[in-house]
């Protein structure tokens, strides 16, 4: 009883089992009732015609004179009476009707199982034919009798009473019956193991996704249902692959936030200790004297106010970054023309360039449409890209700065031709504090936040911003914001 309560397969196939047998029983006793009522319909038809068809002789003659029909009649294992309306026998024939002898009368009420009553053998005399099932203990057996009115001149003279044992037709049930029997049983074996092989169908899927579900639940995101059904349980197997795609790729995005958190605070603890590993160095150089002259104090002191103003920068560049991640910096947008603001950062640059060998390009369209956008923030984004370029470009080298108009919006790129980044790394650049081989000729004054937050600046104007870059040719970083119509 345990196994079929914890067994959804016994279950649904027990179930099945029993609904085929109580299909089947009911049908089988409807169809046994139904063929013996048949049968008995029929068999009382034929003796009603029998008997109609010695009326019919005996309509214009005597009631004895048609003693060869009756002979031949109850020759077909059939009794037969001729009587008058006073119960007077004129013709019998078959098994035991010669007790009486002909000119005997009987009583047609309870004789050899014909059980009528007063009531039917008025409908008799007046021209119904009758017929009735009865037990005869004469002929031990259930008997079949009907009575046919013989009608002279439109009255009633007599009738014709026939009865027929039912051993034969019922012996013939009993066949229809055995064979019904078997037929069933047979029919509750194929039933029962269509049935098992169903249940089977049914539950191998669900046990399939008990099998996952528990895989998900101990923490194995990659397993699936292979159930392609397009029924219920099709339904639930992709729910259940949905929802462990979402788990899996859920619990992999918390990895990763949580390795970023980690290496968030692994990188910040670098950044502080340098500056503060330098700064406890000059200082305690200081307090030991070794600066000999002012020369060498003041530069001490510079050095130190170099590395706090450094210190100062992580800090507000890793303020404004948590504030644009949460949604909470304040953009100050008007219309403005970017030309004139790309003019203005690029002349800044000229000196910085001059002073590394590196040229610096503008490339920009005599008319643009003016953008609502925040211009600090704007500046920042383009200082942080050409500061970058001119750090990654040779000697000799060059930067463009190219600005132009594509599709409605402002495209704005800045290209190099350095030593370019690798493929594996140009998606891990927008990270906080991540640095590549390219960045690592930086003099060191870099935070490691310029990328993290010009994507935040550029995708709160509505835009985006990408790399193009091949190793050993050069790197070109483009972001586009909407144009004012």
């Amino acid at each position: 009883m345990n196994l079929i309560r914890r067994s959804i397969l016994l279950k649904l196939w027990l179930l099945m089992v029993l609904l085929v047998i109580i299909v089947m029983g009911i049908t089988s006793i409807l169809q046994a009732a139904k063929l013996k009522n048949l049968y008995y319909s029929q068999q009382a038809d034929q003796l009603i015609k029998e008997g109609e068809n010695i009326a019919e002789s005996l309509a214009g003659a005597d009631l004895a004179a048609c003693q060869p029909l009756i002979i031949m009649t109850g020759m077909m294992n059939t009794n037969v009476m001729v009587i008058d309306r006073e119960g007077t026998v004129k013709e019998c024939a078959g098994m035991g009707m010669m007790r009486h002898g002909v000119g005997a009368k009987i009583s047609m009420a309870g004789h050899h199982g014909m059980p009528w009553r007063t009531a039917d053998l008025e409908r008799v005399w007046a021209g119904k034919s009758i017929s009735s099932r009865g037990y005869s203990s004469f002929l031990d057996s259930e008997v079949l009798s009907v009575a046919v009115p013989v009608k002279r001149d439109q009255e009633v003279a007599g009738a014709v009473v026939l009865s027929a044992s039912l051993a034969p037709i019922q012996g013939r049930l009993v066949n229809l019956q055995k064979i019904t029997l078997y037929t069933g049983l047979g029919g509750v074996l194929l039933a029962t193991l269509l049935s098992l092989l169903f249940s089977r169908s049914l539950s191998r899927p669900l046990l399939e996704m008990n099998k996952i579900a528990r895989a998900l639940a101990n923490g194995d995101y990659s397993q699936r249902v292979g159930v392609k059904s397009e029924d219920e349980v099709g339904a639930l197997a992709f729910s259940l692959n949905y929802l462990g795609k979402e788990l899996q790729e859920k619990v992999a995005a918390l990895e990763h936030l949580n390795q970023t958190r980690r290496d968030f605070v692994t990188n910040v603890s670098h950044e502080l200790r340098t500056p503060l590993t330098i700064m406890q160095g000059f200082t305690e150089a200081l307090l030991d004297g070794m600066a000999e002259s002012d020369a060498d104090r003041q530069r001490y002191l510079e050095n130190i106010l170099a590395e706090i103003l450094r210190l100062r920068r992580l800090v507000a560049e890793l303020l404004d970054l948590r504030r644009m991640e949460l949604g909470q910096m304040a953009m100050c947008k008007k219309e403005i023309s970017f030309i004139n603001l790309a003019g203005q950062i690029m002349e800044k640059f000229q000196p910085v360039g001059a002073q590394k060998g590196v040229e610096i390009k503008g490339l920009f369209p005599k008319q643009l449409p003016a953008v609502f956008a925040d211009p600090d923030r704007l500046e920042q984004v383009l200082v942080n890209l050409l500061d970058n370029a001119l750090r990654a470009a040779p000697k000799g080298g060059w930067v463009k700065l190219s600005v132009r108009e594509s599709e409605g919006r402002l495209q704005v790129s800045v290209s190099d031709n350095g030593p370019g980044i690798p493929l594996a790394e140009q998606s891990l650049i927008w990270e906080r504090f991540h640095k590549t081989d390219r960045s690592r000729s930086r003099t060191g004054s870099g935070t490691g936040l310029g990328l993290a937050i010009a994507k935040q600046i550029v995708e709160a104007h509505g835009g985006n911003i990408g790399v193009v870059s091949e190793p050993g040719n050069g790197s070109t970083f483009t972001f586009t914001i909407p144009l004012m119509c």
